[in-house]
């Protein structure tokens, strides 16, 4: 997928302590960013998860795929789309581009479910941020295969 067919994109930077002694992003700080962008979503459409809220989403799968290496200083475009939206759970298409890249470094996959916070137990997500998730649902009509 190219950087163009991800509805939302967020720049972040790459740290001194992402690379690993390989001299390369080390593979777990894809996933951190991954999780960034996924969260920043959320608390961008108004779900912050404090303590306190009713629910919350758990991390129930995520995948990645590796393509080429990244390490600091490289800066970083993070794509995210709506793969699929269900009931209570949602499916985020990822992808990680370097610098000006327009083809991705990693594509990935995080799927949550929205459960209630003290029984654990699947609930539906909110009309409200149904939508708007809905409004970044992947229009290409390819779904990343991760």
């Amino acid at each position: 997928m190219n950087r163009d067919a991800y509805p939302l994109t967020r720049q972040m930077q790459t740290r001194w302590n992402d690379n690993d002694t390989f001299g390369h992003m080390n593979n777990a700080v894809h996933y951190q960013f991954f999780d960034t962008i996924v969260n920043c979503t959320l608390d961008d459409l108004g779900y912050a998860q404090g303590a306190d809220h009713p629910t919350r989403f758990l991390v129930v799968e995520t995948g990645c795929k590796y393509f080429a290496e990244m390490a600091y200083p490289d800066s970083i475009t993070l794509g995210l789309g709506i793969a699929h939206l269900g009931n209570s759970s949602v499916r985020y298409a990822l992808g990680m581009f370097r610098n000006d890249d327009m083809t991705p470094s990693a594509e990935g996959h995080f799927i949550h479910v929205n459960v209630d916070r003290i029984t654990k137990r699947p609930v539906a997500i909110r009309d409200d941020l149904k939508r708007e998730l809905d409004a970044l649902r992947w229009q290409s009509g390819r779904m990343p295969d991760t």
